[in-house]
C-alpha cells in the first residue's frame, strides 16, 4: 500500500494523537471516570491504527472532558477543600487542560485526516 505524501506526514502525526488521548484516558483515570477512560484507550488506540471513527470519538472526548474538569473543580470548591488541594487541583486540571487543547491540535491536523482516510478507504475495499 503506497501512501501520499501528507498521509505519511499524518502517520507521525497519528502517533502524536494517540499519545495525547491515551495521557487523556490516563488522566480520566485520576478522576475515576472509568467509562471515559476505557473509551479513551479504544481511541488512542484505533486513531494510531488509522480508524476515523476513533478520531472522531478521540475529539468528542477531548471536548467533553474540558467541562466534567469544571464539575469536579466546582465540587471540590463548594465541599470546603483547604486551600491547599484547591490550588493543586486548579493546577492538575490546568495541565489536562492543555493536554486537551493540543490533543484537538493534532486531532485536527490535515495530514492525519488524510492518513486516516487512506487507511480507512483501505480497510474497506475501495483502493482496489
Amino acid at each position: 500500500m503506497a501512501l501520499s505524501e501528507s498521509a505519511k506526514k499524518g502517520r507521525s502525526a497519528a502517533s502524536a494523537a494517540a499519545f495525547f488521548c491515551g495521557t487523556g484516558a490516563v488522566l480520566s483515570l485520576l478522576t475515576l471516570n472509568i467509562p471515559l477512560a476505557i473509551i479513551g484507550f479504544w481511541a488512542a488506540n484505533g486513531v494510531k491504527k488509522g480508524n476515523f471513527a476513533a478520531r472522531n470519538i478521540g475529539v468528542l472526548l477531548r471536548i467533553a472532558d474540558i467541562p466534567f474538569m469544571l464539575i469536579i473543580w466546582f465540587a471540590v470548591k463548594t465541599a470546603g477543600a483547604p486551600e491547599l488541594l484547591n490550588t493543586i487541583i486548579i493546577a492538575v486540571m490546568a495541565v489536562a487542560a492543555l493536554i486537551d487543547i493540543i490533543a484537538l491540535i493534532v486531532l485536527m491536523n490535515k495530514n492525519l485526516k488524510q492518513y486516516l482516510r487512506e487507511m480507512s478507504g483501505t480497510e474497506s475495499g475501495r483502493d482496489k
